[in-house]
């Protein structure tokens, strides 16, 4: 397997205050998460989540050939706009691969019983 140019990763500046904000609000979610329905779903929250990630892992190449021939990422705004794309991208898989496994597997009957 032969490796290609990676693009060069960049990020606009942001305030440490606002990144520590941001930081804090993400760990709060997962507390409080812990205390609602995340105990009794954390296999299914696991799996999503790694899932989303491979799948995204694996449809980045993909995206950077693509946004390499649409000249997106010549500069370092569409290095912004390409990596904020593919974080959405991998939100969206999860969220879709978590709805699946707790609401339509049970409507259809296909969830294993408990």
């Amino acid at each position: 397997m032969q490796a290609e140019n990676v693009v060069h990763f960049f990020w606009p500046e942001i305030s440490n205050t606002v990144s520590i904000v941001a930081l804090v609000v993400a760990l709060m979610i997962f507390v409080f998460g812990a205390f609602s329905g995340v105990r009794a779903n954390k296999v299914r929250i696991v799996f999503a989540v790694c899932l989303s990630t491979v799948i995204g892992w694996f449809a980045m190449p993909l995206a950077v050939k693509a946004a390499t021939a649409l000249h997106i990422v010549d500069t370092k705004s569409g290095v912004v706009i390409l990596v904020t794309a593919m974080m959405f991208f991998v939100a969206a898989v999860a969220t879709s691969i978590y709805e699946i496994i707790t609401v339509t597997l049970p409507d259809i009957g296909m969830s294993p019983r408990k």
